[in-house]
């Protein structure tokens, strides 16, 4: 990010709504992209997220739209009628002061640092105008899709957050709906769904309070349905235009050889072949990657599993026999998200990948235990004390550095140490390393997740673990989400 420089304040309503100007520069593939960034003040007594408007220069005016669209979107917060990330705006007719061709605004979250003078309480939305027939594909097939395209389109990850007056369209309205399979079935937009594929799994998230909306759907939903999630949050994210021949992803930097996958869609179908004897003689249950998401046939009965889980707000694993994927996951996301934070983004931030790329290992630094007392360093060759355990980021570790101090952290890891040491003592198990995933971020609760191999402890001790640890003190974290997994060996 380029300093930012204070323009000046518009107030619109006194009292009310001002908007205040800066000028900054983004870090693009291309080089410093100078930029103005309107940021509204008034907003959130509303209920309503503020907004940044951010516009490259390009030597014309300076553009009046933002103040327009922020005096629109207060009037509309103070009747009740809220947007949030994945929401659209279309407009009347086309056009604004920079560009005649933008038919409405999709709604998104801002990356990890804003060139704004504004000091928010909570993270603003960014409003970013659409062109054409994008706000339609929007609207009927959802805004991961056309985020993804703008993605590939400004190579910046997971998409841009800025506006380029005259930028050609990331699609054709009529070749789009004509291509896609998902012109023949009812959809459902649901931005709060992660769906992620991972190697021979696909795992379905959704946040504990939009269970019921979830559920709702699920409920509602016909034979033949598509689900359009949100953002994943991964190092990559499929991505499909018409007249694509293969699977291609657009990919964060040093994301290259994570496993992880966002995808746009989830169609489902029910009517699959039901057990052996039966007499049905549909299509076996499977799951397959087409466009840029996946097409899943499930069994009245696996539908009802899955169904199940979401009521109960319960994990669920559902065996797939049929395809390269053989398991459909769901779960509930933690608090912070449940989704690894995608790398920082820069210059060549997206690479489209061929199919035979798609997949590789995780991409993380790992760390010895003992490195966070001073300066982190990347441990060569994994921890250098064994019995302390090995410590894997899944941010970068810039970000952890100006979340949190090395002392605070060490502290809080010994902590979760001596927790596991003091449960496992005396108890019998098969457990010989237990990974312990954390995620914190600012005034929220610590979030946790827990594996082991080769075995699991048993339930009770599991169910007590989980407990202590979401019970710990976190460390003082700021500005930011950091997440990393703690690798014990267990005696």
């Amino acid at each position: 990010m380029g300093s930012a420089l204070p323009v000046g304040r518009e107030i619109l309503i006194p009292g009310e709504l001002s908007v205040a100007i800066d000028e900054g520069g983004i870090r693009t593939a291309g080089g410093m992209l100078p930029a103005l960034l309107y940021t509204t003040e008034g907003l959130e007594r509303h209920g309503q997220r503020e907004m940044v408007f951010a516009v490259a220069r390009t030597g014309a005016p300076a553009p009046g739209f933002p103040l327009t669209m922020a005096r629109t979107v207060h009037r509309f917060a103070a009747e009740g009628r809220l947007v949030d990330a994945g929401d659209v705006s279309v407009f009347g007719r086309p056009g604004v002061d920079v560009d005649e061709r933008v038919t409405g605004f999709v709604y998104a979250d801002p990356p990890a640092a804003l060139p704004s003078t504004v000091q928010l309480p909570r993270p603003p939305l960014i409003a970013l105008p659409l062109l054409g027939g994008e706000t339609a594909v929007v609207q009927r097939y959802g805004h991961a899709r056309v985020l993804a395209l703008l993605g590939a389109q400004e190579r910046y990850y997971p998409h841009p957050w800025w506006f380029r007056p005259g930028r050609a369209p990331v699609l054709d309205d009529a070749e789009f709906r004509e291509a896609t399979m998902l012109s023949r079935a009812p959809a459902y937009n649901l931005p709060f769904l992660s769906v992620v594929h991972d190697g021979d799994r696909l795992e379905l998230s959704v946040p504990a309070e939009e269970l019921p909306s979830l559920r709702d759907a699920m409920r509602e939903a016909p034979d033949v349905c598509a689900y359009l999630p949100g953002l994943a949050g991964t190092p990559k994210t499929y991505v499909w235009a018409p007249g694509q021949s293969g699977p291609a992803a657009i990919v964060a930097p040093g994301g290259e050889r994570a496993t992880r996958l966002a995808c746009n869609f989830l169609l489902i179908v029910r009517g699959a072949a039901g057990p052996p004897g039966t007499g049905a003689d549909r299509q076996a249950p499977t799951a397959r990657q087409v466009e840029d998401g996946f097409a899943v046939l499930l069994t009245g009965a696996m539908y009802a599993r899955l169904l199940q889980a979401v009521e109960g707000g319960r994990p669920v694993e559902i065996g797939l026999p049929g395809g390269a994927v053989r398991a459909l996951a769901f779960r509930v996301a933690d608090a912070a998200g449940g989704a690894a934070a995608p790398p920082e983004p820069g210059p060549d931030a997206v690479n489209a990948l061929p199919p035979d790329l798609i997949n590789g290992v995780p991409a993380a630094t790992t760390m010895a235990a003992g490195d966070l007392r001073g300066t982190a360093r990347p441990a060569q060759g994994g921890a250098q004390d064994p019995g302390r355990g090995r410590i894997v980021l899944l941010t970068s570790e810039e970000q952890l550095r100006q979340a949190t101090t090395p002392a605070e952290l060490s502290d809080f890891l010994d902590r979760t140490r001596r927790v596991v040491e003091r449960l496992f003592a005396g108890v019998r198990h098969h457990t010989e390393e237990l990974m312990v995933e954390f995620r914190l971020a600012p005034n929220r609760p610590v979030a946790v997740r827990i594996m082991a191999r080769p075995e699991a402890p048993p339930r009770e001790l599991q169910v007590v673990l989980e407990r202590q640890l979401q019970a710990l003190a976190p460390p003082t974290i700021r500005y930011t989400e950091v997440a990393f997994q703690l690798h014990l060996p267990v005696g």
